[in-house]
């Protein structure tokens, strides 16, 4: 009987061995390296210099004034970034504006009231009681939306992932509602017969329709906030809020968060019908508001309504304060983008974070009237006729 042996070279094993220890350490070193860069990251995200990063790979080295754009002067204007261009609207133009100061294109309006919304690669430009919605992009139009005859067109809002949502009148109901992806296919509509639809949004899950409609509660006057789902296509809510005594001017969505801005308070709702915050201003006057900042908001009001004595609070998305700071001067324009907020007065603005601590200062705006933060804290400052960024 044979027994048959295999021959096996006897440095094999010890090769074997190294180069099996050898592909652990590699392993372990490049865990390590994530693990730090992770740290790193965080640590500079929480004190601000993740952002200054951001801020110095997409605009080079220093600070102050960078990139002016440069258009017609209009009180009627309304602005917003389309990349790195600057779109201007108004009843009668829609110019996007390239970063070095040259026109991208000028298209002829024949509005009465614009409405501007941004997304993430489109834009639409709603006329508010008449009958066209232009969706835009860096090229121009994309295309065109028309009511019936004679109808109107409430609001158009794209969200985050260029889903169009579109109130409206329709022959035979109160109020219409529709939603569009970004391709600009029909994904949901729904009739309704018995509230008007004032506004609606999709929310950031691209899954759910948001819409306020116009109600009453218990005899006085409400806005109730309704989520549809969009896959199922059903025109029974899957989820509703109510804020009582309150007309909802503006609103955004954040996870699971609606925050309304109302004629008289400023709510914090989950679509469970949770009420987190209701800020209701009593004897107070709305001088101006912030809902952009990421996963907080802000809210001036004045003891007055003309007047220079105001009250700035910040709220994060649960409802709480998170800081507050008594105002003395003129406020001209507030506005929050990521963890920043920026508040322009009559002699200079200064950049916040959320808990309202100082980052940066800047005493001359050159008759600014109006801000837009981006989440790195980079400060756009819109006068009458150009606007620029500001780097802290």
């Amino acid at each position: 009987m044979t027994t048959k042996t295999e021959r096996t070279d006897p440095a094999g094993k010890p090769e074997k061995k190294k180069r099996s220890l050898l592909g652990r350490i590699v392993t372990l070193v490049l865990v390590l390296c994530v693990v730090l860069a992770v740290a790193a990251m965080t640590a500079m995200e929480k004190d601000g210099r993740l952002a200054s990063l951001r801020r110095w790979l997409m605009y080079g080295d220093g600070s102050g004034a960078k990139d002016i754009y440069t258009y017609a002067a209009d009180s009627a204007n309304r602005y917003g970034k389309l990349g790195t261009n600057l779109l201007v609207v108004n009843p009668n133009t829609a110019q996007l504006i390239a970063d070095d100061g040259s026109v991208i294109y000028d298209l002829p309006l024949q509005m009465t009231s614009p409405q501007l919304s941004v997304g993430k690669r489109y834009a639409s430009v709603c006329d508010v009681g008449g009958g066209t919605i232009y969706i835009l992009d860096e090229n121009g139009v994309s295309r065109t939306l028309q009511t019936e005859r004679g109808l109107q067109y409430f609001s158009a809002r794209l969200n985050g992932s260029d889903y169009l949502a579109v109130t409206e009148q329709k022959s035979g109901y109160k109020t219409s509602v529709s939603v569009y992806d970004k391709e600009g296919a029909l994904l949901f509509s729904f009739d309704s017969h018995d509230n008007y639809l004032s506004d609606a949004v999709v929310m950031e899950n691209d899954r759910r329709l948001l819409v306020v409609t116009l109600d009453v509660q218990d005899g006085a006057f409400a806005s109730r906030l309704r989520a549809y789902d969009l896959n199922s296509g059903s025109s029974q809510p899957a989820g509703e809020a109510v804020i009582r005594d309150g007309l909802v001017m503006d609103f955004i969505c954040t996870g699971d968060r609606v925050v309304s801005l109302c004629d008289k308070r400023l709510t914090i709702t989950t679509l469970d019908g949770e009420t987190l915050l209701d800020r209701a201003y009593g004897n107070l006057h709305l001088h101006d508001y912030a809902l952009n900042g990421s996963d907080f908001c802000a809210l001036l009001l004045g003891r007055y309504e003309a007047g220079n004595i105001c009250t700035l609070t910040t709220y994060d998305l649960d409802g709480q304060e998170l800081a507050s700071l008594e105002l003395t001067e003129e406020v001209l324009d507030i506005a929050a983008g990521g963890d920043y907020l920026a508040v322009l007065y009559g002699d200079g603005m200064v950049l916040y974070r959320r808990d309202l601590t100082e980052v940066s200062r800047l005493t001359d705006t050159d008759y600014a009237g109006q801000l837009r933060v981006e989440e790195d804290g980079t400060v756009l400052l819109i006068s009458g006729s150009y606007a620029w960024r500001y780097l802290p």
